[in-house]
């Protein structure tokens, strides 16, 4: 009986060493800095070479734990967003993938968009500022414009988890 206790002792041992060695391996990120969940967004757009305000749209995001991305805005000029997000290297940096239609006043597709954001998640969790383009292509692929965007976001889901 002595063994087998001293056995259960030592596996104990050895996989509470194997998850603290498996723990400092893993990059730590404090809970709060999460991208992950809803968002209340204020999207500034600009012309980037002059600064000159394009338009303000109001958005809600959500970053899902699985990487996806999704979005909705307040304009009927367009549809939601699907992308990708990405945690960066650097502490409470992701970035963000995405696309969607802009629409002509008839309902037809007017160009595809594409929006690539880096986001820094503040210390507390509960915001993050962003900064980034969108890029319209007709439907050859073509570029017809570019903007650069700025966010401001609040969470909408409860403090940081």
């Amino acid at each position: 009986m002595k063994k087998s206790v001293i056995r259960i002792c030592t596996l104990i041992l050895a996989l509470a060493t194997s998850q603290t060695i498996l723990h400092a391996q893993r990059p730590h990120f404090p809970e709060g800095n999460r991208i992950e969940g809803a968002w209340q967004v204020n999207v500034a757009v600009v012309n980037c070479q002059t600064g000159a305000p394009i338009r303000n749209v109001q958005s809600l995001q959500l970053f899902s734990r699985d990487h996806s991305f999704s979005e909705t805005a307040n304009t009927a000029s367009r549809g939601s967003s699907i992308g990708t997000w990405l945690h960066d290297e650097r502490d409470r940096t992701y970035n963000t993938t995405f696309w969607f239609y802009r629409y002509n006043p008839d309902g037809t597709v007017k160009s595809m968009a594409e929006g690539l954001d880096i986001a820094t998640v503040s210390s507390d969790g509960n915001s993050f500022t962003s900064s980034g383009t969108i890029t319209d292509f007709d439907a050859t692929g073509n570029v017809i414009s570019v903007g650069c965007v700025t966010h401001a976001a609040t969470r909408l889901d409860g403090p940081a988890r």
